[in-house]
């Protein structure tokens, strides 16, 4: 009987309980693009690359700059976006906008941006020599990451 409430009772927790934050799998930016969606893969194919993620398509279309936008969603929240170039064929770029994607040093949003050899800063924009397509956005305070973008343009 006891086993049997156990079971009944690991049911229901398991069928009540809400999508965790952490991913399925780790998601690193780097140099190479996100996780497995790459600067050559063709932008309508960017849905297809992260399984155990939503995605949500925007076009948004001005005169100087027409572009598609897919939000990268685990559950509820939007982790990254990417925008076309203006062909819509292709990658333009990757915006990170959460704190659980990190690169492969393990910094993210949030975190302090480590003083190394090979960082390269102007003003409050840093990138890696070795990484120069993955750019991080500093607060005022010159230390904390604030946005992470790739963008080989």
């Amino acid at each position: 009987m006891k086993l049997l409430l156990a079971l009944v009772a690991i049911v229901i927790f398991a069928g009540c309980s809400t999508q965790s934050d952490e991913f399925p799998y780790p998601l690193v930016i780097s140099e190479e693009g996100l996780g497995s969606i790459h600067p050559n893969v063709p932008f309508e194919e960017v849905n297809t690359r992260l399984n155990g993620f939503s995605f949500d398509k925007f076009t948004q279309i001005s005169p100087e700059h027409p572009e598609s936008i897919y939000q990268i969603k685990r559950g509820k929240n939007v982790i990254a976006q990417i925008s076309s170039d203006p062909s819509g064929k292709k990658i333009s770029s990757i915006h990170i906008v959460s704190p659980l994607i990190k690169n492969k040093y393990h910094q993210g949003i949030g975190d302090i941006l480590t003083p190394r050899a090979d960082l390269v800063c102007k003003n409050d924009t840093c990138s890696y020599a070795n990484e120069p397509s993955v750019h991080y956005a500093l607060d005022p305070d010159g230390q904390t990451v604030r946005e992470i973008t790739f963008s080989r343009i």
